[in-house]
């Protein structure tokens, strides 16, 4: 009776938002193929791309991490990351290599001395979602800032933040117990 009730409150914090009726593809896991490779693409100073390529040859092309998240598992985000990770492990990324660069080092490596959480409080979300398959979480904000998260990773928000998170409320596709595990998990910290 007692976790209905929580159900229902959680419930008004989330808006379902059907994506595209787009097939699924499903994907046995003996043929699932990792991600091998990734390049920068610049083709003007205002169209870049980052292709992506798989163990079987194949590749795809994505213009920001947002976009990598509709096809990718936890399992592609984390290979990638292993991948931008090692590239750059004695240089330092730049140009647009350093955006990519940079969201994933927020999404795995949270550091509150980044100037990224350093200055939340100048940050007007936009809205927050859920990508429920890979287990990530986005917060677009109006400055063009988008910052990725892990559902299960504890990263330094502020109080501010979150209460502008919950005002949002959490864009996801359906029901799921881990939109509802993150509602429970982001309301706590602001109960602290």
């Amino acid at each position: 009776m007692e976790e209905d009730a929580e159900k229902e409150e959680l419930k008004g914090f989330l808006d379902i938002i059907p994506r595209e009726e787009v097939p699924i593809e499903v994907e046995s896991l003996s043929t699932k193929f990792l991600i091998v490779d990734w390049k920068t693409c610049v083709l003007t100073e205002n169209f870049i791309y980052y292709q992506i390529f798989k163990g079987d040859g194949s590749s795809k092309n994505y213009k920001i991490l947002i976009e990598m998240l509709e096809d990718f598992d936890r399992q592609d985000v984390e290979e990638l990351y292993r991948l931008v990770k090692e590239r750059y492990s004695t240089s330092r990324p730049e140009g647009y290599d350093l955006m990519l660069w940079g969201d994933l080092y927020t999404l795995f490596e949270p550091d509150e001395e980044y100037e990224l959480w350093k200055n939340q409080h100048e940050y007007n979300v936009i809205s927050w979602s859920l990508y429920d398959f890979c287990g990530i979480y986005i917060l677009p904000m109006q400055n063009g800032i988008a910052i990725h998260m892990l559902t299960e990773k504890k990263y330094p928000l502020s109080q501010e933040m979150i209460s502008k998170m919950l005002k949002k409320k959490l864009e996801v596709d359906h029901e799921s117990s881990q939109a509802f595990k993150l509602l429970r998990f982001i309301r706590s910290q602001v109960q602290k």
